[in-house]
């Protein structure tokens, strides 16, 4: 619970239990929409919706709109479908898109039947378009002029629909069939003459989103090119709406928090961390844990094989865990850069002989650097009388120090070619999880140093 929310739930509840709601509806104007929808998380339902029901039509859809799946249908049964239906009503078109994509599917297919002939359209069209895609974070609301128009008549224009719509900072130039032709930024026409045209200010150069496109097209698109809106088009280049900044910071954060889990091998959760159950949880985080503990069982089968060895020099398994952090550290190192630098589109798997060529060189060095004190750990070790054996030292040192040479150029090597196979194939890269990474590092780096041990030692 955030400190606002703190604050505000003892107040609340008194006022509720007091039904002093005209206090109530008071104090709840000042606050922000995100800071309602959090006390309305941890209130009881039928006091949360209390406070709902005295909230204005606008500030209602905001809060609906910040609520979870879970209390957004608790609300809808608990107020019935006429103010379940103002409150999706006044959202805004994409955000009331999401919502009922997140509802049972018989709850949204009411709610839809219930809209306005203008919101239900506007609603489907969005619901048309595959869930990841540009096309389900686009709103319709946004300002359009014609080119012939002067800049009088648009700022008219804009006077006059611009409070419905996203936002004004960008105003979008179409022709008569609706085909996007410029955007101008509203700085643009504030500045310019008032008898100019539309067509003397613009440059017929624009940054656009295809609705089919990933949603992570939008956010990268938003982040290169600095803009707080960018217009989403058709094949034929209609123009259809637009996707703004706030939607694409959601898409980020959301996309983000799902990589990294990924990456920590696990399932993405579907809700924030202490709404999802035990139930769930397990759920979600055992199939990958099973899934590494039978891949372990290789790491068994290795040492097995080499256990008549391993008998003639003992002192071989105490560096071990040395072995098996470093190949296990530095393929992670690599997966984890390569994701992100995939996420955020910075190399392609076209790439991959440029990439493999420095991660060799990176390995090669590292190799050489944690060779040297891995060489200086086991002389170390061998003079203060630890890890002893009737073997040569030397030898025993330069074993483990060109192991682990090859184990990171191994690790760097696997690390960086996994996440752009993955994309290759059109697969997440992110599902390359780092205990993946490290677990099949576990397995090749005891190859590589039972190997390495066979032809110099044993």
């Amino acid at each position: 619970m955030n400190p606002t929310t703190s604050l505000l739930q003892p107040e609340v509840r008194e006022l509720i239990e007091a039904r002093r709601f005209r206090e109530l509806r008071e104090s709840m104007s000042s606050v922000p929409p995100a800071d309602i929808a959090d006390l309305i998380m941890e209130l009881p339902l039928d006091e949360a919706a209390v406070c709902f029901r005295l909230l204005p039509r606008d500030q209602a859809g905001d809060v609906f709109a910040d609520l979870d799946s879970d209390r957004q249908e608790e609300l809808i049964d608990q107020l019935g479908d006429v103010r379940s239906i103002h409150a999706i009503e006044a959202l805004d078109p994409d955000d009331r898109a999401r919502v009922i994509d997140e509802l049972p599917t018989d709850v949204a297919k009411r709610l839809i039947s219930s809209l306005s002939p203008a919101s239900r359209r506007e609603t489907q069209a969005i619901l048309g378009y595959e869930p990841e895609t540009v096309g389900r974070l686009m709103t319709p609301d946004y300002v359009r002029v014609r080119p012939e128009w002067t800049v009088k008549r648009s700022l008219e224009h804009i006077r006059r629909y611009g409070r419905d719509a996203e936002t004004v900072h960008w105003v979008y130039v179409v022709d008569a069939r609706y085909v996007l032709i410029d955007d101008l930024h509203i700085r643009a026409l504030l500045l310019a003459e008032p008898d100019e045209r539309i067509s003397d200010l613009m440059d017929h150069s624009f940054q656009a989103l295809q609705a089919t496109d990933d949603r992570e097209v939008a956010v990268r698109a938003m982040n290169r090119y600095d803009r707080s809106a960018l217009p989403v088009m058709d094949s034929r280049g209609v123009l259809l709406g637009i996707v703004t900044h706030d939607d694409a910071a959601d898409v980020a954060e959301e996309e983000t928090t799902e990589d990294i889990q990924k990456q920590a091998g696990m399932e993405a959760l579907d809700a924030p961390y202490m709404q999802v159950g035990v139930k769930e949880m397990l759920k979600k985080r055992g199939g990958w844990l099973c899934g590494l503990l039978v891949l372990q069982v290789l790491t068994i089968g290795v040492l097995d094989s080499f256990e008549e060895k391993l008998q003639q020099a003992a002192v071989l398994v105490a560096f071990i865990p040395l072995i098996i952090s470093s190949g296990g550290n530095t393929g992670t190192q690599a997966a984890s850069l390569l994701i992100r630098a995939i996420s955020l589109g910075e190399i392609t798997p076209g790439d991959w002989w440029r990439i493999l060529t420095k991660e060799l060189a990176t390995g090669i060095a590292l190799g050489i650097a944690l060779g040297a004190i891995a060489f200086g750990v086991v002389m170390g070790l061998n003079a203060l009388g630890v890890a002893e054996t009737d073997l040569s030292p030397m030898s025993i040192a330069l074993t483990v120090s060109i192991a682990i040479v090859g184990i990171v150029v191994w690790g760097v090597s696997i690390g960086s070619m996994f996440p752009l196979i993955l994309e290759k194939l059109k697969l997440d890269p992110a599902s390359i999880s780092s205990p993946l990474v490290a677990t099949l590092m576990d397995v090749s780096g005891l190859v590589i140093y039972l190997g390495v041990a066979v032809i110099l030692v044993l």
